[in-house]
């Protein structure tokens, strides 16, 4: 993971396989997101979400990195401002202009880097709880009212 943070899985990747999930969130950071992208486990999972319109979500290079080479980009997304160059051909909008990237055709939500994390994580509450919940954790966060509002995409 980036910067040297370590997160420690409830249950191995084989265990996880085969089943149906609300959301498959990938987090950020270069090293971490070439090992997702190299993981057929992760990959069959992300493609399973695709297929059975679930959500996912990927934030910082692992739009780039993960969704994009294995045909999991949708057509409107984001990703770490340095890796814009590797979307930007496959998308239909400005990755640069959006901090965080609803796309609901295909149930995926995208988000730039550290800097858009709790917009990131309130959309990600808004499409899992609903808008009353997530407003509440925003106020809680202290979040801006146009962060609030972004995240209602």
């Amino acid at each position: 993971m980036s910067r040297g943070m370590t997160l420690v899985a409830d249950k191995h990747l084989k265990d996880a396989s085969g089943k149906i999930y609300d959301m498959i969130v990938l987090p950020g950071g270069g090293g971490g997101a070439k090992t997702f992208a190299a993981s057929e486990p992760l990959l069959e999972l992300l493609k399973g979400q695709q297929k059975l319109k679930r959500w996912y979500a990927a934030i910082c290079a692992s739009p780039a990195i993960v969704l994009a080479p294995n045909g999991l980009l949708p057509k409107r997304a984001t990703c770490f401002p340095a890796l814009h160059g590797k979307i930007k051909p496959l998308i239909e909008n400005d990755p640069a202009k959006s901090r965080v990237v609803v796309d609901a055709d295909t149930h995926c939500i995208t988000s730039q880097g550290p800097g858009t994390t709790l917009e990131f994580a309130v959309t990600i509450l808004r499409k899992l709880v609903g808008d009353e919940k997530a407003d509440d954790v925003a106020k809680g966060l202290l979040l801006l009212e146009t962060q609030i509002e972004a995240s209602k995409l």
